[in-house]
C-alpha cells in the first residue's frame, strides 16, 4: 500500500510540474515581448534620420561643385525625418551671386540649382568679405562642433563682433532640440554652445 501512495504522489507531482512548465513558458515569452517592446525587441537606439544617407561634408562638396568657383555660405537639412530629406545650400559663385543648391539627402542627387533672392550690394559685399576672412572651411567647423554620434543639421557663416563665425547646429540621437555651436571661422575654436 505504501508503494502505491508513493507512486501516485510522484506521478501526480510530475503532472503538476509539467502543467506548470507548460503554462510558464508562454507567460515568460509574453512578458519578454512586453518588456522589450514589440517594435524594438533588442532595445537598440532607433536611428533618428533613417533616410539621410548623405552626410553634411559630402553635401558641402556636392553643393560647391555645382557653382563655378563656389564657396559655401550656408547649408541646412530640410525634412530630416521625412521620406525625402533635402540638403539646401547657399553658395557664393565667382560672379559674387548667391546660388541655392538642393540635394537629395538620401542619394546625393542634385534636385535643382537656382539664383537665390537678390542681395543688396552691401549684403553681397559683406558676405564676400566674410568668406574671404574665413580661414576655417565649413566642414572643418562642423567636425570641430559635432561629437561622435551627433548629426550636423545646419552650417551658416555669420559675423559676430566683427569676426566671421560658423554657426553649426548639431542634434544628438536622444536630443529633441539642436545645440548650436559657434565656431570662430579664423581659429576653428568653439567659442559658444547654446540651445537652438
Amino acid at each position: 500500500m505504501k508503494v502505491m501512495r508513493v507512486t501516485s504522489r510522484l506521478c501526480g507531482g510530475r503532472l503538476w510540474q509539467r502543467l506548470a512548465l507548460a503554462l510558464c513558458v508562454p507567460l515568460t515569452a509574453v512578458s519578454l515581448l512586453v518588456g522589450c517592446g514589440r517594435d524594438n525587441p533588442l532595445n537598440e537606439p532607433v536611428e533618428r534620420f533613417g533616410m539621410v544617407e548623405v552626410p553634411y561634408d559630402r553635401a558641402i562638396r556636392l553643393s560647391v561643385a555645382e557653382v563655378p568657383a563656389g564657396e559655401l555660405a550656408a547649408l541646412e537639412l530640410r525634412g530630416p525625418e521625412s521620406d525625402s530629406p533635402v540638403w539646401e545650400s547657399r553658395v557664393m559663385g565667382k560672379d559674387e551671386q548667391l546660388h541655392t543648391v538642393r540635394l537629395g539627402a538620401t542619394r546625393g542627387e542634385v534636385l535643382g540649382t537656382s539664383s537665390s533672392p537678390a542681395l543688396t550690394d552691401a549684403e553681397r559685399q559683406a558676405l564676400s568679405q566674410r568668406l574671404d576672412r574665413a580661414r576655417i572651411l565649413p566642414d572643418e567647423a562642423a567636425r570641430e562642433a559635432a561629437d561622435h554620434g551627433e548629426t550636423v543639421t545646419a552650417v551658416r557663416l555669420e559675423e559676430r563682433d566683427g569676426v566671421p563665425v560658423w554657426r553649426v547646429s548639431v542634434l544628438g540621437v536622444a536630443d529633441d532640440e539642436a545645440t548650436v555651436h559657434v565656431v570662430d571661422a579664423t581659429t576653428g575654436k568653439v567659442v559658444e554652445r547654446l540651445p537652438a
